[in-house]
Formats: C-alpha cells, structure tokens, sequence
C-alpha cells in the first residue's frame, strides 16, 4: 500500500474521453442542423421572421432532447455553432431589444433632467447628437464607438452605468451587434421616447378565471400546441408581429394587429382567422409544424366560451402548464401497478436482447427483485438468480428501505451472456460506447425506474487478478444499481467503489490482492486531490480499484452512516464538492490530502 502514496507526490494531469452519443440522437442532431442552412440566405432577402422561426424551432428540438450541459460530441458542437452563426447574423432591433437596456441602465443619470456630460438618451434623434465627449457611435464601428468602450472597459470610475454593475455580456454583445449591423433605428418617430416609438399602448386586459363550466380547457387543449407549435416566434426578445404568447396575460394582450383574442367572440378575433379560416393559412409560418384542425376548432370554442384561465397565475409562463416528455413519462411510470410494471420489465428485457444478439435465444428466470435473462444455460441462469437474489437480500437487510419499498418498480433485470461478444454489444448498441478491457459488466437505472438493468458477461467461477468472479461481479453490480436507484448520476468511482466493497470479494483473493497496485498507477496521473471525487477522473478500467479504496477509506473514516450523507447531498446537489462539504464538514481538497496521506486506506 505504501506505493500508492510515493506515487502521488509527483502526479500530473489526466484526460478521459467522452462516451458519444446514442446513433439516434446524432442523427437528430445532423437533421437539425441540416434545417438551418437556409437561415442565412433568407436574412439576406430580408425574410427574419421566417428565419428567426427556424432558428428556435431548432433550438425548442434541441433542448427537448435533454442532452447533458457538458457533452462535447462532435455532432453536438457543429449544431451548436451553426445556432450561434445565425442568430449572429439576424439584424438586432433597436426599439424590442437595445432601447430597453438603454433605458433600464441609462437614464437615470442621462434623462431630461440635466443629463451628465450633455448626453440626452431619452430619444433616438438625442442619442445621435451625442455629448461633448464626442459622437456617441459610429454604425457599422463598434470598436470605435464611445458607447462601447464606455460600457466595456474594466475601469469602475470610466465604466458606464456609473456606479452600478457592468452589463452583462449579452446586453454588451446586443449593443454592439446592433451598431455593427448599421445601427438602424427601427422605430416610427426618432423624437419619441426611446422604446415606445413602435409599442402603441394598449388597453388593459381582464383575466376571467375558469368556473368549471367550460368545455374546452385552456391548460390541457390550448397550452400544449401554443408552447410546442408557437412559442418558436412568439418568445422572446423578438417576437413575430409583436405578439408574445410567454404569459397568459400576453396571449390576451395581442400583438401589432390589435384585437387577436377578444373574448366570447371568435369571430372578431385575428388569431382564429389565422389557423382556421384563412386559405391558406398562414400560422404557423412556414409551415415549419402545423397546428390541427381540431386544435384550431378548441382554440375557436375556447374563445366564444369567454377564453377563461384555468391555471394559477396569469403571469407565469405558459410553458409551466405544459409538462414535459420527462414529467409526461415520469406521470405514466408513476400511474402503472406493480403487476403492469412487472411486464414493462420483461418486454424491455426481450427488446434490448432482439437489440444486442437478435441471433441468441434467451430464456428466464424470475425470483422477488430479479429478472435474470440471457443466453447461458438455463441451470446457470437459475444458479445466478439464486445468488442474485441472496444478495438483493442482503443489501435491504443491511440498508434498510422505506417499509413496504422494494429496491426497483418491476424487479431489475439482469442480463447473462455467455460470450464477450454480446455483453460488448450492450455497450455499443444501447449505450453508444466502447467496452474497455477488464469491464465485464455495468449497471443502468434510470429515474422512476423507467429502465433498470445490469449486464455482464459470465466470466465463471474461477479466481482471477485481473476481475472479480462471476459471483462476485453479479453482487457488484447489484450493489451499484441498488446505490443508483433514485435515477441520479452518481460517480464512477463511487458506484463501482460500493460495488466492490458489496460483492463478497476476500482480502486475499487475487483480485484484492492486485487492486492497490492497480490504484496507485490510476493516482500517479492526479493532478489534485479534489479531483479524486469528480466523475471522469478515472477511467472505467480504474474507477473500480480507486473507486474500492476512496469508499474504504471514508467508510473507516467517518462511518457508514456519514457515506449515506455524502450519497445524499450528491443526489441532491450532483456536486461531489458540495456534497463532501456538507457532509464531512471539509474542502474536497483537504479530504482528498488525508487520503492520499493514508496511503488509501
């Protein structure tokens, strides 16, 4: 063991891959990106709107394919710089997106009330004037326009708004954009106030609140098609023809056009002429989705029963009526019965195998928590069920679950292959990645138990230094997905670490015998203790050796009871940092030194 901590006085820094996405999702990814490349043709025959509507209907498929913040995929990275040149490209206005930074940040010492340095910002035409510092921009020349290096430099006496916060960086980048794209004014009347030149003033609305006499429901009938099918071109910053459909309030408050919505008379209202009654019809445009007659006809149904609300706040977003694809599932899973559940389990066990080894018959067998499934004899299958479940037994035995809990809705599958081959086929067709030399199995389990599943390979009985026996690695891997559980994202290092630390293994099989060596050559590449906690630091082949002796170490430490904390905190906050903090009262850094300093163990 003292190797590991000579090991560690001169480490530098490591780098692990990224695991790509799932086929199916690249190609999504590729179709998106495709859709985009009429965007810049169309600004330059002045089309923005149309434009602008590709651009966040691309963006609304984007985020609803929930893809990690961190993912660095190739695919990803090209449709996301293909979303940044475009929206680069569209001409900023002056009066829906510069006036109202200016006015929010600037008049206050450059109003009609002696305005500082005899710079007037009330109107465009002032603005122009400048101040006797000089002219205030120069169009098409932000980088020599005052306006910009007084809002950019880092001198807090020079910078402007004097005495306040700097402006962020996309109000920065939205003046300077604007001037470098002409600074046009976009307005009616260049002696107007500033940001009311083009916003006639309309009358207030009136929220009538629903009564339960309606037949048509604005929550369940109207909200979903106007988030999914709308808000593309009517959120935002810039929204098409004046009209933003955020809020329920400004859905009622209509757009450039005046009376879109006008309550109890479908007949008067604009909206209805534009997805029912024009031919053609000319919402949505461009026909980038399409709204259904029959959505069109509750829209109309609505309106004539009085266009009431039957949310909770008028002012929330409309979106927060709408659940999402996850919340949508999440309500499905939490509606099934046990015996409903039970089924889903072995219809995913059935597909995923067709998926992996379309080629290999399987067969079953069931015990209370497992589904055991695979291409191994049936007396092995029933072998491995057996211990399987003994361990499943022994971790609620260990760590208690709320009383009538079982560990996973449906039992856990666990998947058996007799070759390599096919276990290898369970990363590459359903997870999209590579199997690393020395990995024989893994755990998923996802949140509300929508898939649970561990696979591995059946490397038999015999002791190796190399990995855990079969036995062994079915307990580990039962372990891991009984840690992971919740669904949430949890260290490598940890999951395996656990993993190791339930699966039975003696001190002086082969296999323990060879992990602290094993441990010290993944170290000797640290770059800092703290990161001995972050996911990635260590690669799969190494996860499980640092994984055993980091879990070790904080259970002799602390306790078990203080490793649940830590569990706790990082499935509440998903930061190892934070979560070590909260529960051992101390710096990731300054744990990290005292394990290394113990020589891990």
């Amino acid at each position: 063991m003292r190797i590991l901590l000579a090991l560690l006085i001169s480490c530098f820094a490591c780098s692990t891959a990224d695991a790509a996405l799932p086929p199916e999702v690249r190609r999504q990814l590729t179709d998106l990106n495709r859709e985009l490349r009429p965007v810049l043709g169309m600004l330059r025959q002045n089309k923005v709107d149309e434009a602008q509507a590709i651009i966040q209907k691309v963006e609304t498929e984007l985020a609803g394919l929930n893809i990690a913040e961190d993912e660095k995929d190739r695919s990803l990275s090209l449709l996301q710089s293909s979303i940044a040149r475009a929206k680069a490209a569209i001409p900023v206005s002056f009066e829906q997106e510069v006036a109202p930074i200016l006015k929010a940040n600037c008049l206050g010492c450059h109003g009609n009330n002696q305005p500082r340095a005899d710079l007037n910002m009330t109107t465009f035409a002032n603005m122009k004037r400048g101040s006797k510092s000089g002219v205030l921009l120069l169009p098409r020349n932000p980088n020599r326009s005052l306006i910009m290096a007084r809002i950019m430099t880092d001198n807090d006496q020079a910078r402007m708004p004097k005495g306040a916060a700097k402006l962020s960086d996309d109000d920065i980048s939205t003046i300077g954009r604007w001037i470098a794209g002409g600074a046009i004014f976009d307005g009616a009347d260049e002696n107007a106030a500033i940001g009311e030149a083009a916003k006639p003033k309309k009358p207030p609305i009136k929220v009538v609140m629903a009564d339960g006499s309606e037949t048509v429901s604005f929550k369940n009938d109207i909200a979903p098609w106007i988030v999914n099918v709308c808000s593309g071109c009517h959120t935002g910053r810039r929204v098409r023809g004046g009209y933003n459909l955020a809020t329920f309030e400004s859905l009622l408050e209509g757009g450039d056009t005046g009376s879109t919505i006008v309550p109890g008379a479908p007949d008067g209202s604009y909206i209805v002429d534009l997805v029912l009654r024009q031919d053609p019809l000319k919402m949505p445009a461009g026909n980038q989705v399409t709204i259904k007659r029959s959505q069109a006809k509750a829209l109309e149904k609505w309106i004539k029963e009085g266009a009431h609300f039957d949310g909770t706040d008028p002012k929330a977003p409309i979106r927060s009526l709408v659940p999402t694809a996850a919340e949508l599932e999440a309500a499905m899973l939490a509606a099934m019965s046990d015996s409903e559940f039970a089924d889903r389990r072995k219809e995913q066990a059935e597909t995923n195998w067709k998926r992996v080894a379309p080629r290999e018959e399987a067969t079953a067998s069931t015990t209370d928590d497992l589904y055991v499934y695979g291409n191994v004899p049936q007396s092995r299958l029933d072998e491995l069920a057996s211990w399987g479940q003994e361990q499943v037994s022994a971790l609620t035995e260990k760590y208690k679950l709320p009383a009538g809990e079982k560990p996973w809705r449906g039992r856990l599958i666990v998947f058996a292959t007799k070759d390599r081959f096919d276990y290898e086929e369970f990363n590459t067709v359903l997870l999209n990645r590579s199997t690393p030399r020395g990995v024989s199995g893994h755990a998923v389990v996802s949140e509300n138990f929508a898939d649970a599943y561990v696979a591995m390979h059946d490397v038999g009985n015999a002791d190796s230094a190399d990995a855990l026996n079969a036995r062994q690695q079915l307990n580990s891997l039962l372990a891991q997905a009984f840690l992971g559980r919740s669904g949430a994202d949890l260290p490598d290092w940890l999951s395996h670490g656990f993993g190791i630390l339930e699966s039975g293994a003696t001190p002086t099989s082969p296999f323990m015998q060879a992990l602290p060596k094993k441990a010290a050559d993944a170290v000797s590449t640290l770059n800092s203790p703290a990161s001995l906690f972050d996911n990635g630091t260590f690669g799969p082949s190494d996860a499980g050796s640092v994984g055993y002796l980091l879990t070790k170490f904080l259970v002799s430490r602390s306790g078990m009871a203080k490793l649940g904390q830590f569990v706790t905190a990082l499935k509440a906050s998903g930061n190892a940092a934070r979560a070590i903090q909260t529960a051992y009262g101390q710096s990731a850094a300054d744990l990290g030194r005292a394990f290394l300093q113990s020589s891990g163990r």
